[in-house]
């Protein structure tokens, strides 16, 4: 870390007051030492001093502390250089160590150690919030025991929160917002997200960041699953929405928008949108909401696969046969993924389950006919579509469940076994 000559020079002023004493010779000491490059005598005198802080007197207290966590910081600095792994391991908490020690140099500094004070601090923010990020990922990482993992996100949130002390940025609120959701603290998370998110807008980078959509998901996912307020939820998907296609607009008149942020813009959006688009779905009472968000967002996807899947779902319960065009759009879009084969081979049979329950309370022998034969079709147009979704994804439980109802419902008892020996091998039986 560098060190402005200023500050040497108001340092070594300590040094030359009168004859010193105790205590505080070894501060002054530490400070020669560090003016020397000599940082272990410096990190040494510093912490010897503070065995006894009751001795020292006015200055001397702060610059103890403000010296051992410099000289710690240059030490460290030089194992790196170096690449001494022995050093480096003793060292490894050497980052939140000097910043604790920053401050309570803090506590009792005059205004210029302050000023030097907060510039030293502004040089550990990307480090410390680069620690705490790699913790974050160590403790998400499923492949990681479970003690490793609790042990990590520990580390990360006391070096993300260091990182958000030293400058409250949108990422530090971010990524501290993370850890406390990884720790069951929902409440903490999502105040972390909105401050996150006012902290962007309050001051977007000049570079822009289109990953703070996920900040905004985020939030909203809180207020969905653990206030149960989808509502609320919506309003800040709409409300991240309208974020980035603000920052997009900043970035695109600016001339400074790159393939990348375009891609991130794009996928950012569209995740907030789908999310948008789920709730919609959940919420009854936002029926006719839904179905105009709904028209305006597939004139804007028209090609989406999931769009047309959750259209689909939405119309199910008040439309089931414009549920089934869009399931055939989707398929028409992407014949590879099984949900929308799924989906249609379910929808089939509950036609079908309705046909046929008609068809029982039906007076008029003719027209119960006309309701069995009606079942009896859908009944095998899901059978179809469920072993159209079986052939790509021949591992589901659920498709395979259903094809052996579908099988016993059509009396096609051999294909019935078939798939329940399936069904017995997957479940290991």
């Amino acid at each position: 870390m560098k060190f402005r000559h200023s500050i040497l020079t108001i340092s070594l002023t300590i040094l030359a007051l009168g004859i010193l004493q105790g205590q505080n010779r070894l501060v002054s000491e530490a400070i020669q030492a560090f003016s020397e490059g000599d940082y272990q005598k410096a990190y040494e005198y510093s912490g010897d001093a503070l065995v006894n802080i009751d001795d020292l007197s006015g200055d001397y207290v702060a610059a103890a502390w403000y010296y051992l966590a410099k000289s710690r910081i240059q030490l460290l600095r030089l194992a790196m250089e170096a690449g001494d792994q022995e050093k480096l391991l003793k060292m490894q908490h050497a980052l939140i160590e000097s910043y604790i020690d920053y401050k309570e140099a803090l506590k009792t500094a005059d205004y210029q150690l302050q000023q030097d004070i907060e510039y030293d601090l502004a040089g550990l923010y990307n480090p410390i919030l680069q620690t705490g990020l790699s913790a974050l990922n160590t403790g998400n990482d499923p492949q990681q025991p479970e003690n490793v993992r609790q042990a990590a996100l520990k580390a990360a949130k006391g070096y993300l929160e260091a990182a958000k002390d030293i400058s409250p940025t949108y990422l530090a609120a971010d990524l501290l917002g993370q850890v406390q959701l990884e720790l069951g603290d929902t409440s903490a998370a999502h105040r972390l997200f909105d401050e996150s998110i006012r902290s962007y807008k309050a001051k977007p980078p000049a570079e822009g960041d289109f990953l703070i959509a996920y900040a905004v998901f985020r939030k909203a996912l809180i207020e969905s699953y653990h206030e149960k307020n989808n509502p609320k939820a919506i309003s800040t998907l709409l409300d991240g929405e309208n974020l980035l296609k603000k920052e997009y607009s900043r970035l695109s008149a600016a001339g400074t928008l790159k393939p990348e942020q375009l891609r991130a813009y794009e996928k950012g959006l569209r995740d907030l949108i789908r999310f948008e688009l789920e709730l919609y779905i959940e919420e009854d009472a936002l029926a006719d909401d839904a179905l105009v968000r709904f028209r305006e967002v597939m004139l804007l996807y028209p090609d989406d696969y999931d769009i047309h899947i959750a259209y689909a779902n939405l119309m199910e319960k008040s439309d089931p046969r414009s549920a089934i065009e869009e399931y055939m759009t989707a398929i028409s879009i992407d014949e590879s993924r099984e949900i929308a084969y799924y989906n249609l081979g379910a929808l089939y049979n509950n036609l079908g389950s309705d046909n046929y329950l008609a068809g029982l309370n039906a007076d008029d022998e003719q027209m119960a006919d006309s309701l069995f034969n009606k079942a009896n079709k859908d009944f095998r147009d899901a059978y179809r579509y469920m072993e159209a979704a079986y052939r790509l994804n021949p591992y589901s439980l659920e498709t395979i469940r259903a094809l052996v109802q579908l099988a016993r419902s059509l009396g096609l008892d051999e294909q019935a076994e078939m798939y329940k020996e399936k069904e017995l091998e997957l479940r290991g039986f």
